[in-house]
């Protein structure tokens, strides 16, 4: 679905993660000011949970969408008992940091139970990972059901598998034309109260200096902190770059925040709005 988009989605998101790769995890406001980052292009990262990666490597947010993408090859549908089987040998071996989601999740799967079975983090960073969904989801109702199948299989929280439901629907009323903006204002009332008041907060912070509004909100991880960040983003600016290095300057879970938004971004316009700087990452697919 939507063939002609999904490499440009791809590498957006990609590259969107591992530029946030500098700034990802770092909470300390001083801290942020102070970096020795040059904002314009791809940096290493200043926090000691990415020990072992570098400048241009992806998070482990960005590991995971590529596991998704090589298990998905050669494949016409997606299957959530063989991707959990496919998943969880990969991370038995898997070199990059093991968060609190996915240690949940290894744990249920080594005691055998049903898939889905995974852990009840609310954590935003698997609505990030999506885009590998597209080419196996022949219709809109496939891509998400699809989606949220994804969110259960290490997500299994009702806030985060509401939140999948609507940036997936997002992305699909994106790529058919809508405006980023519009299709959110249209959408919302389709929504729980919990989710409403995330956009209703996120479009109220527009005005707002970004790293202020990000604190605001809570940088951290949970879904309730990064959803209204993540509007206050998309309300605030229309430029993929710009967008990307006000999260990035804001901290926290910057990974994210930044691969929903480069996927909505990137659906609107085109790959070209992607730094060629910042396609150089060092992907693994």
């Amino acid at each position: 679905m939507y063939d002609e988009k999904y490499q440009d989605l791809l590498q957006a998101v990609l590259a969107a993660d591992s530029y946030s790769l500098g700034t990802h995890w770092v909470y300390d406001e001083a801290e942020l000011r102070n970096l020795d980052i040059d904002w314009e292009v791809l940096n290493a990262p200043h926090v000691t949970w990415h020990e072992g990666k570098g400048k241009g490597d992806l998070t482990h947010y960005g590991d995971q969408i590529c596991i998704l993408e090589v298990f998905l090859k050669e494949k016409d549908t997606f299957n959530l008992g063989d991707y959990m089987s496919y998943w969880h040998n990969e991370m038995k071996t898997f070199k990059g940091y093991m968060d609190g989601a996915s240690k949940d999740t290894m744990a249920n799967l080594d005691k055998n139970l049903n898939v889905p079975c995974g852990s009840n983090s609310g954590d935003m960073s698997v609505i990030g990972r999506i885009v590998p969904l597209l080419k196996v989801s022949h219709s809109r109702e496939a891509f998400l059901h699809n989606t949220a199948l994804l969110a259960k299989a290490t997500h299994n929280n009702p806030t985060v598998i509401e939140a999948m439901d609507f940036f997936a629907t997002l992305l699909l009323e994106v790529l058919e034309g809508t405006d980023i903006r519009a299709a959110i204002l249209m959408l919302k009332p389709q929504y729980s109260q919990e989710i409403q008041k995330y956009i209703e907060s996120g479009i109220a912070s527009k005005d707002m200096d970004t790293p202020a509004a990000i604190a605001h909100f809570g940088s951290a991880c949970p879904t309730e902190f990064s959803f209204p960040s993540t509007i206050h983003l998309l309300f605030k600016y229309n430029d993929y770059k710009t967008a990307l290095i006000e999260n990035a300057m804001s901290g926290g879970d910057s990974a994210a925040r930044a691969m929903v938004i480069a996927y909505l971004i990137v659906a609107q316009k085109s790959i070209e709005v992607v730094p060629q700087e910042w396609l150089r990452f060092n992907g693994t697919l």
